[in-house]
């Protein structure tokens, strides 16, 4: 039996009384489980709450490759969320972001340190801000870089961001781009940190322009991404 911190990133019912959960794990990367007994009448040895959208636990596991498939046999909570479960508005960008991480983890199935800690200190971040209506905009630009196609701004004066190349171009691109006062934004954004998120104002309208390129950003780059159906939920949250 082997162990590792989790990040879940899915969970499905599966049957009546199990749970499928799709994890990262921080020792062999992006693996699903089942959860035996869950929903049963008798008490369950587990928390519905471990199994939350981006939480942080600890399992002892097993793991059967050849049928893709694990079990999880003890949990544990790693670090205990305060807030991006319980606030509404938060709670409608974890499972957003849940959503979107799904889609790159079933084209990114190795382990990357990096990614990992990336996640986890993002999260704890957001957790313990009281409000940051930028997160999921920063977070995305972020996570382009550990999968390996994040922007580049050959120039700062460079009027487009050609959303198919990914790098800023003095020509406008033939397909998506990003220009205007939106690009000015996405360049602020993208050479910030997480702590100076809020200094940075942003329109709701522009917000929700930008969060679409990024979405056919993550389109054009990922063979297998779809855009979230929670999209729209999480466009209503933030109105």
């Amino acid at each position: 039996m082997s162990n590792s911190r989790a990040l879940v990133i899915k969970s499905i019912k599966q049957g009546e009384t199990s749970l499928i959960v799709s994890c990262y794990l921080e020792e062999i990367g992006y693996r699903s489980f089942l959860v035996k007994g869950l929903y049963g009448s008798k008490k369950s040895r587990f928390s519905k709450a471990h199994f939350f959208p981006l939480n942080l636990i600890n399992i002892h596991y097993s793991f059967n490759e050849k049928k893709n498939l694990g079990f999880i046999k003890e949990v544990k909570s790693e670090v205990l969320f305060n807030t991006i479960h319980s606030d509404v508005q938060k709670s409608s960008v974890i499972v957003f972001l849940s959503e979107i991480l799904n889609n790159v983890f079933r084209e990114e199935l190795e382990v990357n340190q990096d990614l990992f800690d990336f996640l986890l200190n993002s999260l704890i971040w957001y957790d313990n801000v009281i409000e940051c209506n930028n997160y999921h905009i920063k977070f995305l630009i972020e996570l382009s870089k550990y999968i390996g196609f994040h922007p580049n701004i050959i120039s700062e004066n460079d009027p487009y961001l050609c959303l198919e190349s990914g790098t800023t171009s003095k020509i406008k691109p033939l397909g998506g781009n990003i220009n205007g006062e939106d690009l000015k934004l996405f360049k602020k954004l993208l050479g910030m940190k997480f702590e100076d998120l809020n200094t940075i104002s942003i329109s709701r309208e522009s917000r929700t322009r930008i969060l679409k390129k990024i979405i056919n950003y993550y389109s054009l780059h990922l063979q297998m991404f779809k855009t979230p159906k929670s999209i729209n939920v999480f466009a209503e949250v933030f109105k």
